[in-house]
């Protein structure tokens, strides 16, 4: 692949074909890869999942029915006693807990009750009773208004950014190893080709060579010495070939190509330079380059810092104030009752306060510790990881420009290798040079082109780990 372009024939049914760059190779790994499709589908589901921890908020509607059949015996006065009742009740509720830590009910209720009781006479009758209400209770220090809600959004929007990023990083992996196996057997290709190129001209050497041993002018260990040579190259390729149909394999395997009808041509550019900072997510955005663990180490210690605040938050007593008021109506009938229930001549309001205040201070104290130190030990896996994610960025940028000057100086000697092994050629042609100087030649021209390719695709290979950075203003704190 002297001009960096190479077509690579994955399938070997010639019904169509389909040349793909790495672009679109890429594509279709994102299309097929049922891995990558995974994580795609689990960063959905993260979004998704995060969603119900607002159901607690989300309005609840009661819908109560029930019905009493009771001949027990009722003495409510000496006088007065129910040896048998009918009670059918029937009631609406609605309740809604808010973001503020309040909570409201409105509950409206009928009962209807018919009753045979001895006066001493006995008597039969019957009563309904409506009531309208509203309750209204607020926390003002365990959830001080909302404080323990909004702490539980703060929690679950870095935790849910830290799934959703997790999953990102395992795609990006994903599309890093595809990446890498296009690299590679564009290299072996290549590879491929150069052991080809060199067997042909091993072989016209041991040919001409035979020639002169046979007129007489050539010496058998010469003979012997050229044959060495196409036997090496011999194998060579066969260990090429051997390997590149392990990466035609692993190809088809990614792309899940196979029993396809189409021949899968990769058109790789392998001697086009990508600046390494093109491959970083968010790259033309200001701010700092980070490896994306470090941004997830960062999520994480957020999470925990957030989750050691709810904990300390729940410890705390709860002092809470409700309020209701009801109203009250009595009636012969239900239908009276309904009519009724706004009635306001038989109110009943109430007013309280509550405090819950846990006493075993040796487990409260124990529960604190333990979310501190795990906030602790994330802040200092995240300040670790950013230490380590700058120090890999630099590192990489500073591999790539060395790569770029080995690159260099390896066309160089490629270049003078090959000018070398022809002048060599055309020496021993003119009888002027020995055998074993046209071998060495060879054999350095050969490894010099085969050092150049692999140069270009292990830079290849580096750039497509840029993937694993992201570039962002500030890190969550």
């Amino acid at each position: 692949m002297r001009n960096g372009l190479g077509l690579l024939t994955i399938l070997c049914l010639p019904l169509a074909v389909q040349a793909m760059t790495l672009d679109e190779y890429l594509a279709q790994v994102k299309q097929k890869h049922r891995l990558y499709q995974s994580f795609e589908i689990s960063q959905q589901a993260a979004g998704d999942r995060y969603q119900q921890g607002d159901l607690a908020l989300s309005p609840v509607l009661t819908l109560k029915g029930s019905y009493l059949d009771d001949k027990s015996l009722q003495q409510n006065v000496p006088t007065f006693v129910i040896f048998h009742q009918k009670i059918r009740e029937y009631g609406l509720g609605l309740g809604k807990r808010f973001s503020t830590g309040t909570s409201a009910q409105v509950n409206v209720a009928t009962t209807e009750v018919f009753f045979d009781a001895l006066t001493p006479a006995t008597i039969s009758d019957q009563r309904a009773i409506g009531t309208m209400g509203f309750t209204v209770s607020q926390s003002l220090w365990k959830d001080g208004f909302g404080s323990s809600t909004r702490l539980r959004w703060q929690r679950e929007e870095s935790q849910k950014k830290l799934e959703i990023k997790s999953y990102d990083l395992q795609a990006k992996q994903v599309l890093i190893e595809a990446e890498a196996a296009f690299w590679d057997l564009v290299y072996l290709e290549d590879e491929s080709k150069q052991r080809e190129s060199s067997l042909e001209r091993a072989k016209k050497i041991a040919s001409w060579i035979s020639g002169r041993v046979s007129n007489g002018i050539g010496e058998r260990p010469d003979l012997l010495n050229a044959q060495g040579l196409v036997a090496t190259r011999e194998l060579q390729l066969l260990t090429t070939r051997d390997e590149l149909a392990a990466a035609h394999k692993k190809i088809v395997d990614t792309l899940e190509a196979s029993g396809s009808t189409q021949i899968i041509k990769l058109e790789a550019p392998l001697g086009v330079q990508r600046p390494l900072l093109s491959m970083v997510e968010n790259y033309q955005s200001n701010g700092r380059v980070i490896r994306l663990d470090t941004y997830l180490a960062a999520l994480e210690a957020r999470t925990k810092q957030v989750g050691a605040q709810e904990v300390e938050d729940s410890l705390r007593p709860d002092l809470v104030v409700e309020a209701g008021y009801r109203t009250n109506t009595y009636q012969t009938d239900a239908a009276s009752a309904r009519n009724h229930l706004s009635d306001s001549d038989k109110p009943t309001a109430g007013i309280s306060v509550k405090l819950t205040l846990l006493l075993d201070g040796t487990s409260k104290e124990a529960t604190r510790r333990a979310a501190g130190a795990d906030a602790l030990s994330a802040r200092l896996k995240r300040d670790q990881k950013i230490f380590e994610g700058e120090s890999s960025w630099e590192e990489i940028q500073r591999r790539h420009a060395e790569l770029s000057k080995k690159i260099e100086a390896a066309e160089k000697l490629s270049r003078v290798q090959n000018e070398k092994a022809k002048a060599e050629r055309d020496r021993l042609m003119r009888g002027r040079t020995v055998t074993s100087q046209v071998v060495s030649a060879e054999q350095d021209a050969a490894e010099a082109d085969l050092l150049v390719t692999k140069m270009k695709a292990e830079q290849r290979k580096l750039e497509t780990q840029a993937r694993l950075f992201m570039k962002i203003e500030t890190l969550p704190e």
